[in-house]
């Protein structure tokens, strides 16, 4: 596969987020120069510009669409929603503000029936918001140690999310009941990573990396949810069960800072691909996560010890043969998304201030 690289300038300072409509040709980037741009992906130049709410010191952190014609942004403890259907190209008030989390906000997501919003933050909470009824419905609290960096919630179901933190877990929730479904720890890892370190004779303060949930995204098909984890590790659940389906460790070199199940593949193959962006080591890699390529790799360590496979499979003769593209962007990324209607294209946001496509060309 070969990428084809393009830039779209009207920033004037890095990109903080990014993410595209997923019924409309659309797609919004917040900035540190304190501005968020909307996007015309169909001529691929801004529309719009939200300018003089937010600032260069606090500027958007997250950016959520609707259905329709409603931007909502994050910023600090608050959440603003923008009509995109303003007709002046200048935007400089909100619609409507919702004051309910009590720390910064990390991520904002969507039900798939875009009547329930959800938003986590550093005390480790998740607010969960009536948009329809502009109301709190629930509070999720009290499982989470530390601060919630990432949730989103499983589509086509009325009630699950999954959240993961830097107490490194990940949990499943009902979010309706406010009860955990299911919850993985990898606290185990930062334990074994001690005991090798304290063999070899190091110091605890050096462990570096340690297994922070950064990220989670689940498939269309809500069937699997993937997560990248400070560490380098690439993980995949079984939703109904919890049980691991997928364990890359070592993924990438450094802490993982994104995983994206690529939009631009139909429900039913969404599944299949995955895309991991690497924190330090600037890497965009897509994975072979199918269930072929699990048999093949099952197949090929299945002569091992539980032990020897482990290890087995975390060699580079193994992750090589699931990855699809491996490339090294020119600079760190900060967030990346793909356009349901847009086939084969990534909308990067960097420490640029150009929003970087790359195009998949077989």
């Amino acid at each position: 596969m070969t990428l084809i690289q393009s830039k779209l300038s009207g920033h004037s300072d890095s990109i903080i987020y990014v993410d595209a409509h997923k019924t409309k040709e659309l797609l919004a980037s917040s900035s540190d120069d304190g501005t968020v741009r909307l996007w015309d992906l169909k001529t691929n130049r801004t529309i719009k510009s939200i300018v003089g709410v937010f600032s260069t010191d606090i500027p958007a952190t997250s950016l959520c669409f609707d259905n329709d014609y409603l931007l909502y942004c994050s910023h600090s403890t608050d959440i603003y929603s923008f009509d995109m259907r303003n007709e002046s190209v200048i935007i400089k008030e909100s619609t409507k503000q919702y004051k309910y989390n009590s720390e910064g906000i990390n991520q904002l997501a969507f039900d798939s029936k875009y009547q329930q919003l959800g938003a986590c933050d550093d005390s480790g909470q998740i607010k969960i918001i009536d948009i329809a009824k502009n109301k709190l419905t629930e509070t999720l609290n009290k499982k989470h140690t530390n601060i919630c960096s990432t949730i989103a919630f499983r589509p086509n179901s009325k009630n699950e999310l999954i959240s993961g933190s830097m107490d490194y877990s990940i949990l499943h929730w009902d979010f309706l009941k406010n009860r955990v479904f299911h919850k993985e720890s990898y606290q185990t890892i930062v334990n074994k990573k001690q005991q090798q370190e304290e063999e070899q004779g190091l110091q605890q303060n050096q462990i570096l990396n340690p297994p922070f949930v950064n990220s989670v995204d689940v498939s269309t098909n809500g069937k699997y949810v993937a997560v990248g984890v400070g560490d380098g590790s690439l993980l995949i659940n079984e939703i109904s069960s919890f049980k691991q389906y997928v364990k890359i460790s070592g993924a990438h070199r450094s802490s993982i800072s994104q995983v994206h199940y690529p939009r631009y593949n139909s429900s039913t193959e969404n599944y299949k691909q995955l895309i991991s962006i690497g924190n330090v080591d600037k890497r965009i890699i897509m994975w072979d996560v199918s269930e072929e390529k699990n048999k093949q790799v099952e197949e090929m360590a299945s002569k091992s010890t539980a032990t020897e496979q482990e290890n087995l499979l975390s060699t580079p003769e193994f992750i090589t043969d699931r990855i699809l593209i491996n490339t090294l962007h020119y600079t760190r990324i900060n967030y990346m998304t793909t356009s349901p209607l847009i086939p084969n294209t990534l909308y990067i946001g960097d420490l640029s201030n150009d929003l970087v496509m790359l195009k998949i060309v077989d």
